[in-house]
């Protein structure tokens, strides 16, 4: 070793008692030292002062480039199958010159083979989220007109996967079933809930269609044979419409914001109770409640992500924004609703968001 790295006093005993593998080169770029973690692993020719594998695998460039500019840089090697995380740091002699170089070789393989791993899972697990997301949205209703109902809706989750469901739908000629849910979360697992509650409904033998409360309970004693978490639940609101009569009979189970009719820009909320469906409430009971529903009447249904999503500083958007809109004349509710939504929030969403609006013809 060189009389200037010498007088460096370097502690050859301390470095050969580190795992990583260490080597000292001069100003002249020649190895003079490397330490017993190196030799072990990599081979090291004490009489030529030269490791056994080629040079060129050392990439000299970042060396003379430290040996110059005196910078410590941070580079990844790749020798053999292994890959080494190095960093390459210049040794300053007692004038302030550059008098050699310290090179410490982290063996991360197995970090980066981890990382790999990870990065292959998320991209699948991302390609298997966004096809979830597909279907979900296929089995939103359609927009347009169901004979003199005319249906459109807002549907924002919060991430890719959402935890509100909405459906409208024929039960027979003269009825309509029509409702809206909320499950708790927004991940896989709320996912997976409101395809079951949309299976669930649509599956149901026609009576227990036309009666809200027989569906809510069936719906509950369903969902609680799948013994779930009590974390899981969801809320929702069921209603028919029906055609000839011009009502809307309804039930809810906790679903809030509470439903509207809106009629003549006055708004009635369709008052109801009832606790959400979850393993923690068993053989609930359900009331039925019934609205008459004219030609011109709206109804808005909404998830709470409308109501609870808060801007930068902290505001709730709040029933009462909602409102104010409602009352508007002759105005497109949900559009309006979504831009100033939208221009209040001034920042991330938090909670999904949905909206289904019914016009009646």
């Amino acid at each position: 070793m060189s009389k200037s790295l010498n007088r460096k006093k370097i502690d050859l005993q301390v470095l050969n008692g580190i795992a990583d593998l260490i080597r000292v080169l001069d100003a002249n770029e020649k190895v003079v030292f490397v330490n017993q973690a190196m030799e072990e692993m990599l081979g090291y020719d004490s009489k030529q002062l030269v490791c056994r594998i080629g040079e060129d695998v050392f990439n000299p460039s970042i060396t003379k480039r430290v040996l110059q500019t005196g910078e410590v840089i941070q580079r990844e090697e790749n020798i053999g199958n292994l890959i080494f995380s190095v960093k390459c740091s210049p040794i300053i002699g007692e004038m302030g010159e550059i008098i050699g170089i310290v090179e410490v070789f982290r063996n991360v393989t197995m970090a980066r083979k981890l990382q790999n791993e990870m990065i292959k899972k998320n991209k699948a697990m991302t390609t298997e989220t966004n096809a979830a997301s597909k279907i979900q949205r296929t089995m939103l209703p359609e927009r347009g007109f169901q004979k003199n109902l005319k249906v459109n809706y807002i549907y924002m989750p919060s991430n890719i996967l959402s935890g509100d469901m909405f459906d409208v739908f024929e039960i027979d000629e003269d009825h309509v079933a029509l409702y809206i849910a909320d499950s708790v979360g927004h991940g896989f697992a709320a996912s997976m809930v409101t395809m079951f509650i949309k299976s669930m409904i649509r599956t149901s033998n026609i009576n227990i269609m036309l009666s809200p409360k027989e569906m809510l309970r069936s719906i509950s004693d369903r969902f609680t044979t799948l013994r779930l978490d009590i974390e899981n639940y969801f809320t929702c609101f069921y209603g028919v419409y029906n055609r000839k009569r011009n009502t809307l009979k309804y039930s809810n189970a906790g679903h809030l914001p509470l439903p509207m009719r809106i009629r003549d820009g006055e708004i009635e909320s369709l008052v109801s109770s009832g606790f959400p469906i979850s393993r923690f409430f068993s053989n609930p009971e359900y009331e039925e409640y019934k609205i008459d529903v004219f030609a011109g009447d709206k109804l808005l249904f909404m998830t709470d992500g409308i109501i609870e999503n808060r801007n930068r500083a902290g505001d709730y958007y709040g029933l009462g924004r909602v409102e104010e809109i409602v009352k508007i004349p002759n105005i497109d509710i949900l559009e309006n609703l979504e831009k100033n939504f939208m221009k209040f929030l001034d920042g991330p969403q938090t909670d999904d968001v949905s909206a289904l609006i019914i016009n009646v013809w």
